[in-house]
């Protein structure tokens, strides 16, 4: 089986395909591979499926599936920040310095000359799935908090980053694709929710489009190390024993690792959650981040964290305005984080930095 071949759809994927990519032992071959359909498996973005393999042995096995969409409009629009490229690489470079807080990558098929692309991932069911609608608990936020540090410290100063061209940084050219995007999202996000927005918030609502690179380059200039860029409960699974294993690595990037934290503990956790515990959140975080020896101040995260905190207001604009918005939950999920960010950008008082 020609493995250069890459299945566009997870339908297309077959046992003799399998067997190629799957490194099995004494002459194993997949005989039967069932493609079952997740919830919201097929996105903007792309397909995520489960595939119920049954071996020659008669022994089974589920794996998860990944492709990129194949709408060319969609694939066009993404194409500056090369985030499927990006995410293949990440499982092939990155991953396997942080197994123990990632999903492992059984296969990754990477074709960049047509730009297609296809994961093999772990399957994580017997774990958790966070849950970015109903909030994370303190405990939950805690033990997630602590696996970003470890994320953000294995590559902290690493300056081996650099060459890796398929890793922007957090302002490159094909980052600050999100000035255009959130500016041709806001009518539409408006026209759902420009009801809620406070009065306090709505030059910032405003103008963020215009300003947003100021945002990237304050990122950009914090310590050199990676960002996942879309670190929410709903991209987290956890174990019964505080364990945390993330997903979802198209936007991973260099530098802004302040991005991460803010986006997470203001979108991620209840309000009222968030006002009673954000201190000793960001301590969770700032102790874990350091104890190896790297010296990063407990009041520049504070400074740092704001200015992530107030960039994450890209997500919930992009997805309202320009995303399907047609399920229940889906409503209920970005009315919560709206009013979510509305108060945390009042009580930390960030329309500041957009003109700073």
């Amino acid at each position: 089986m020609d493995l250069n071949e890459i299945p566009k759809s997870a339908n297309e994927i077959s046992a003799e395909w399998l067997t190629a990519a799957l490194t099995l032992e004494n002459n194993q071959h997949v005989s039967e591979v069932i493609v079952e359909e997740l919830p919201e498996g097929v996105g903007f973005m792309g397909e995520v499926a489960r595939l119920n393999l049954k071996f020659s042995d008669e022994t089974e096995t589920t794996v998860i599936s990944k492709i990129p969409t194949q709408v060319p409009e969609i694939r066009s629009m993404l194409a500056p920040a090369r985030i499927f490229e990006r995410e293949a690489r990440f499982f092939e470079q990155a991953q396997p310095l942080i197994p123990d807080i990632t999903a492992n990558c059984l296969y990754a098929a990477i074709d960049t000359e047509n730009d297609d692309y296809l994961l093999l991932l772990e399957d994580l069911s017997d774990m958790r799935e966070g849950d970015q609608l109903n909030g994370c608990s303190i405990d939950d936020a805690s033990s997630a908090l602590e696996a970003l540090a470890k994320l953000h410290s294995t590559f902290w100063g690493n300056n081996n980053l650099a060459n890796f061209d398929w890793l922007p940084s957090i302002n490159s050219e094909g980052m600050r694709v999100g000035s255009e995007v959130y500016k041709q999202s806001l009518p539409g996000f408006l026209e759902a929710f420009g009801s809620s927005i406070e009065p306090e918030n709505e030059d910032l609502v405003q103008s963020f489009g215009d300003n947003v690179h100021q945002l990237l380059n304050r990122l950009a200039e914090m310590p050199l190390t990676v960002t996942h860029m879309d670190y929410r409960a709903d991209n987290l699974f956890f174990g019964s024993n505080g364990s945390v294993k993330m997903i979802d690595f198209q936007t991973f990037s260099r530098h802004g690792h302040a991005e991460d934290v803010g986006y997470f503990i203001s979108q991620n956790v209840s309000i009222e959650d968030r006002r009673n515990n954000e201190d000793a959140l960001l301590r969770t975080y700032h102790e874990a981040l350091t104890s190896g020896g790297i010296d990063y101040s407990f009041d520049q995260l504070r400074e740092d964290y704001r200015i992530g905190m107030l960039y994450g207001w890209v997500v919930p604009v992009f997805a309202v305005g320009t995303l399907d918005f047609s399920s229940e939950r889906a409503v209920s999920l970005w009315t919560a984080v709206i009013e979510r960010c509305q108060a945390a950008y009042l009580d930390h008082g960030v329309s500041d930095l957009l003109t700073a």
